[in-house]
């Protein structure tokens, strides 16, 4: 079954109960209000209880009592009873009461001056019967007021609410499925939208949404279109990365294959074999374009991978992260020191990601350093922030490839001359971004460039 039925049939549902609890509410609201009508005028006649007792007992018989009688409850079709101390009883009656009250239990008399009501069914037919006793407590009244006028009514009210009630709920369906349409024309172009994408697989398409409305379609739609600018963001960082990553890979491969050739057609012919010293040569070569390979694709993993890690984050002494990140990125140019300021600091982080980062910004300082210089590693610590601060003394970065340094296989003009893909600092701002914090590159004002890695302290 469709939303749109759904949502039809629940309102029609509704309106349908509402009416039907409505026209119950009414129906019984006008059978309370006949019947204290009745009610009254049963007891305003029982107030002459006593008058009608003694007219009912006129001596000479005849039809006195009865005349006498019938003006004191007027013409209205109203059954007198009168009991009087000696058990003789005397009444005005019709038929069929008169029929029925022959061997009828009737209500017995409460207390004199407290008239008693009750709804009878004699004979197939309903009255309401008022008991009285007299002031003198040796007569009863009863009255016997027939209902078949009361419930012909009743059913006639019945039988129209019961219409009414029927075309109610008609036109509520008819209005549910209207109002259904109208509300579900968003979510459907929404539908249509999603549908589009799916088989197209084109994720520039957008859902068109009013300005200005703030309803909860309008923010689903809004909320759709960000899904979809997000994915193709990712789909185009990512096919980004596939050719750049390509690219890349291309030129260690291919020294790589050349190499191992070499190799090769030397063992097959000895004799135009390389010599000793070319071969070791040669091997530095491979070992080095391996270890370019290795770190090439490692960066490229990492950066795939995005937000996506594995690893926890936990409490983590940043002093001696920073210290194994320098460790491990010495062996880059030797004759360069680095001197580390950093007092003992913990806090939680990602303690791979964060060592990694660190590491590529000490091994870009260090590449672009001049032997017997020093590179400075500081951590800084405030309230609410940590940060980890390089700085080189080299040739410095150039102003207009500073907001780009940290973009995936940018390489700067200084960086072209050396070995490297241009995805260490992409890296680096990776992981900043994985522990909500920020990248930043500068030159100093003495020459040099400094970088600063920054997170807020948990």
């Amino acid at each position: 079954m469709t939303l749109r039925a759904r949502l039809t049939m629940l309102t029609a549902a509704a309106v349908a109960l509402a009416i039907i609890a409505a026209a119950a509410v009414a129906w019984l609201l006008v059978r309370s209000s006949m019947m204290d009508e009745v009610d009254e005028e049963l007891l305003a006649r029982s107030q002459q209880v006593d008058r009608i007792a003694a007219a009912a007992r006129v001596p000479g018989g005849g039809s006195q009592p009865e005349l006498q009688l019938v003006e004191m409850v007027q013409a209205d079709p109203v059954g007198v009873q009168v009991i009087d101390a000696n058990g003789s009883t005397y009444q005005v009656t019709f038929e069929p009461l008169t029929s029925a009250l022959e061997g009828a239990q009737l209500p017995e008399p409460g207390p004199p001056g407290q008239p008693q009501l009750q709804t009878l069914r004699l004979s197939g037919e309903s009255y309401r019967v008022l008991t009285h006793s007299a002031a003198d407590g040796h007569s009863v009244l009863r009255l016997f007021q027939p209902l078949n006028t009361v419930e012909a009514t009743l059913d006639s009210v019945a039988w129209s609410l019961t219409g009414t009630a029927l075309a109610g709920i008609a036109l509520a369906a008819v209005l549910g499925w209207m109002v259904s349409r109208t509300a579900l024309r968003p979510v459907e172009r929404l539908v249509s939208a999603t549908e589009q994408v799916a088989a197209t697989q084109d994720l520039s398409h957008r859902i068109d949404v009013e300005a200005g409305l703030k309803d909860e379609i309008s923010r689903l739609g809004a909320s759709v279109n960000q899904m979809l600018a997000a994915l193709e963001r990712a789909r185009g960082e990512q096919r980004e990365l596939v050719e750049n990553a390509s690219h890349e890979l291309r030129t260690p491969l291919a020294v790589l294959r050349n190499d191992l050739g070499l190799l090769t057609k030397s063992e097959e012919d000895p004799q135009r074999g390389l010599s000793r010293q070319d071969r070791a040569e040669l091997m530095q070569d491979l070992d080095a374009q391996l270890v370019a390979l290795t770190e090439e694709v490692s960066g490229i993993i990492t950066l795939a991978k995005g937000d996506q890690h594995d690893e926890p984050s936990q409490q983590t002494e940043v002093s001696e992260l920073i210290s194994r990140a320098v460790q491990r990125s010495k062996r880059v140019n030797p004759l360069v020191a680095v001197e580390v300021h950093a007092e003992p600091c913990t806090t939680v982080v990602h303690p791979a990601a964060l060592e990694r980062a660190v590491a590529n910004l000490v091994r870009n300082a260090l590449q672009v350093s001049s032997p017997n210089s020093i590179v400075t590693v500081r951590r800084i610590q405030q309230e609410q922030e940590v940060a980890v601060v390089v700085e080189d003394n080299g040739p410095g970065l150039q102003e207009d490839e500073i907001p780009r340094l940290f973009t995936r296989f940018f390489r700067g003009s200084a960086a072209r001359q050396r070995h490297g893909s241009g995805l260490g600092l992409a890296i680096v701002a990776q992981a900043a971004a994985l522990h909500g914090g920020s990248a930043e590159a500068a030159n100093r004002a003495d020459g040099g460039s400094r970088f600063t890695l920054r997170w807020p302290r948990r």
